[in-house]
């Protein structure tokens, strides 16, 4: 506890104080109260959508403070209204990024909408493709080498497998004397392996032989055709690719009238800061 005797001392100890000399001091004096900004409380976004940092903002204030040096109450006034345009002219900044990256996201949306495949999609199904055919040369050659038999469903060798009821329905697709509606009949699956090897019978394909060398002529037409298949979606690649790069550059303009309310209010705060700047410097002797 201070004793009356301290009490005494410490008062005429501050009789002695004139307070800080030189100018940078007073200016750190003269803004003591308002260390906060006395309309802080307003500004400030609290609620939880654009929400804002009131330290963020008191970093703004004392960093003008300590750069403008206000020396009474109306300077550190429009020191404050200084800052206050400044922590507004960073909303609008925000506000047109985020107008971008909305228009942007809508660009997207749209683009991708009707039926379209992204890249990581196209690229995947690239990569499948890729797998078949090296599935098919593998299959190919021991067709050549007359290692594949059409005796059951299911052959299995040389680290592949094939599936001899599908094998049996690429040929009936490939033949002439087959009507549409029967070959969408194979193409879903309705026949099964021995309706399949019967049927292929009945067109002239009895032998190990004849199966094969239709076989392979088969797989040459499904290799291009799977390599065609490649080619289209590379190049589909490419124009989302292309399309992409457009959209971003459509999407840096944001919508025309709220763009227009933007830069205006953006003109207007940099006009005040100007104003504001010069009543300072003009109280400050500097003008």
């Amino acid at each position: 506890m201070t004793t009356e005797k301290q009490l005494v001392a410490n008062q005429a100890n501050a009789l002695l104080s004139t307070g800080p000399k030189s100018r940078e001091g007073k200016a750190i004096v003269s803004t003591n109260s308002m260390k906060h900004g006395i309309f802080t409380k307003d500004l400030i976004v609290s609620t939880t959508i654009g929400k804002e940092n009131i330290d963020e903002y008191n970093e703004v204030l004392d960093n003008l403070k300590e750069c403008l040096m206000p020396q009474n109450q109306m300077e550190s006034l429009l020191v404050e209204k200084i800052a206050i345009d400044f922590w507004r002219l960073r909303r609008v900044i925000r506000y047109e990024a985020g107008s971008i990256s909305s228009h942007l996201e809508t660009i997207f949306k749209n683009f991708y909408t009707y039926g379209k495949k992204k890249n990581d999609e196209l690229k995947k199904e690239i990569s499948e493709c890729q797998d078949y055919i090296e599935w098919i040369d593998a299959y190919v050659e021991c067709l050549e080498k007359e290692k594949v038999d059409f005796i059951r469903p299911i052959w299995e060798g040389e680290d592949i497998s094939s599936n001899i009821t599908d094998d049996f329905g690429l040929i009936i697709q490939h033949l002439d004397s087959f009507s549409y509606q029967e070959k969408e009949r194979v193409r879903y699956g309705l026949w099964n392996y021995d309706q399949l090897k019967e049927i292929l019978e009945d067109n002239g394909y009895n032998e190990k032989k004849e199966i094969t060398k239709k076989l392979l002529e088969v797989y040459e037409k499904e290799k291009q055709r799977i390599e065609k298949e490649i080619i289209e979606l590379e190049q589909q690649i490419q124009v989302n690719s292309e399309a992409d790069k457009l959209n971003t550059m459509l999407g840096a303009i944001p919508d025309e009238q709220q763009t227009e309310k933007a830069l205006k209010y953006e003109r207007s705060l940099q006009k005040s800061i100007c104003q504001n700047l010069f009543l300072l410097k003009k109280l400050q002797g500097e003008f």
